[in-house]
């Protein structure tokens, strides 16, 4: 009888201890991450089913509580100060059991998604530097307030409520594994602002857009198999929604200032035409899901690249037009930016499809978001693109938008424009400068073997580096338009 006691006794404890576990954070809430000043965060995580749940912030006077639902799931949305880099604690309890995070900081947070080329780590990998790397990772340790959450890659074709994590610091041993073009946007956001800077790295290598489509998009759309989410026979990186559902899905929990797209390469043969309505719509879900309003939504545009006939189907020469397609996109998109890397390529670059030169895309969104998120409207972060062609003179005359103070000067023959008598025949044009009080900064371009042109493009092939870039270094960003016919 006593045995069947101390044995009864025993497995109810057990049962206790077992429960006291059930509380707990989400994965991607812990120690030494970020969070965003001024807003509402949320703080979620599981505990027992209806169980009362009580969070404890070091820079709140008295705790917030909730109840769990039926699932056990919790969230509770705490009101956060102006940026700090002074340490912050969170705790949350329900009956016994307690749960904390330290080292937190208060500041900005930016999401970065997309595929390899967001992914890409500054420490490189095989085959694939990342320029100035070695002095960027010496160095990294000054960056205090800079921390990164790499979202473990999943897949799911609901939703989840989590996903696997880890906020880490910034210093030399950890930033060879921060994503590179991350690692320049946060550390150079966080010393314009003096602010703690957290990036969310949510990328896959490979991935296409529709992987980061909720179902309710891709239904719309008639070349989506929503039943290769659960093929075994399909790539991951191919299937529809289980990127967006099992990573990006708990990591818009978090309140965040922006969002950095970098992706595109896997999408130049597969529903190429349509990128710029698929990019649009996702652009929307995502800001709803996070809830956070109109955050700015920069993309960074395909580096040049030679595409090729291969396994993944026909490529050549798809590369413009998805350029073209991101192009669109961000004058659709509100409050949207494209960075421009025309020129970010070396000749032996031509069949790397990682390019180096990533420190400049990293500062490059940094301008954008310094102008879109945070009221410095006046910085010149902005690429010159198009704006209209006319013919004058059997001359193509060029206008830009974002070149109002010209174009830096050249010791070499500006290359990358073509003009069109018809047909779909460019010829290269010889290209010059122009200034004039009544037109601003204009390109004018000329060849023998055109004398009635009727169409202009600059750059638009899948390797193309241009050497024309606007007064703020920016490269223009690559283009074709047909010239209206004078009358």
């Amino acid at each position: 009888m006593v045995k069947r006691t101390l044995g009864l006794l025993a497995a109810l404890l057990l049962a206790s201890t077992l429960q006291a576990g059930n509380l707990k954070f989400s994965s991607l809430i812990g120690d030494n991450m970020v969070l965003q000043q001024n807003t509402q965060a949320r703080i979620w995580g599981t505990a027992d089913p209806r169980a009362t749940v009580s969070v404890t912030a070091s820079w709140l006077a008295s705790p917030v509580s909730t109840r769990a639902d039926g699932d056990g799931r919790w969230e509770v949305r705490l009101d956060t100060p102006a940026a700090s880099f002074e340490p912050q604690t969170l705790s949350a309890s329900s009956g016994s059991d307690t749960v904390r995070a330290g080292n937190i900081l208060i500041g900005e947070v930016w999401l970065c998604s997309g595929q390899s080329n967001m992914e890409m780590s500054l420490g490189g990998g095989m085959g694939t530097p990342v320029e100035g790397s070695l002095e960027e990772i010496a160095l990294s340790g000054q960056y205090k307030g800079v921390r990164q959450l790499t979202v473990r890659k999943g897949r799911a074709t609901e939703p989840q409520y989590d996903a696997e994590g880890e906020w880490q610091l910034c210093n030399p041993a950890t930033s060879p594994r921060f994503t590179a073009v991350g690692y320049f946007f946060a550390t150079r956001l966080s010393r314009a602002l003096d602010v703690p800077v957290g990036i969310i790295n949510a990328s896959w290598g490979g991935s296409v857009i529709e992987a980061w489509m909720g179902e309710e998009l891709l239904k719309d759309c008639p070349d989506v198999d929503l039943a290769n989410a659960t093929s075994t026979t399909v790539n991951d990186m191919y299937k529809p929604m289980i990127m967006y559902n099992a990573m990006f899905r708990p990591a818009a929990h978090f309140a965040m200032a922006g969002i950095l797209w970098f992706q595109g390469e896997s999408n130049i043969s597969i529903a190429n035409e349509v990128y710029a309505d698929r990019l649009t719509a996702m652009a929307a879900e995502w800001r709803r899901d996070i809830g956070c309003g109109d955050i700015p939504f920069l993309i960074v545009e395909l580096q040049p690249y030679d595409y090729y006939d291969g396994q993944y189907g026909l490529q050549d020469e798809h590369g413009p037009y998805l350029r073209e397609q991101q192009f669109i996109a961000s004058k659709r998109i509100p409050n949207a930016g494209l960075v421009g890397t025309n020129d970010l390529a070396y000749e032996w670059e031509r069949t790397q499809i990682h390019a180096s030169q990533k420190r400049q895309i990293g500062e490059r969104l940094c301008y954008q978001a310094l102008a879109l998120a945070y009221g410095y409207n006046t910085l010149p972060a902005f690429n010159p693109c198009f704006k209209s062609a006319k013919v004058e003179d059997g001359k193509v005359i060029v206008s830009f938008d974002n070149a109002r103070s010209g174009f830096l000067g050249l010791d070499e023959e500006i290359r990358g424009f073509e003009i069109s008598g018809g047909g779909g025949h460019f010829q290269p044009a010889h290209a010059e400068v122009r200034m004039s009080f009544r037109e601003g900064t204009t390109v004018v371009l000329s060849t023998p073997g055109v004398p009635e042109p009727v169409a202009v493009r600059y750059c638009f092939e899948d390797f193309a580096v241009g050497n024309l870039k606007g007064a703020n270094g920016l490269p223009i960003i690559p283009f074709r338009a047909d010239i209206p016919k004078s009358e």
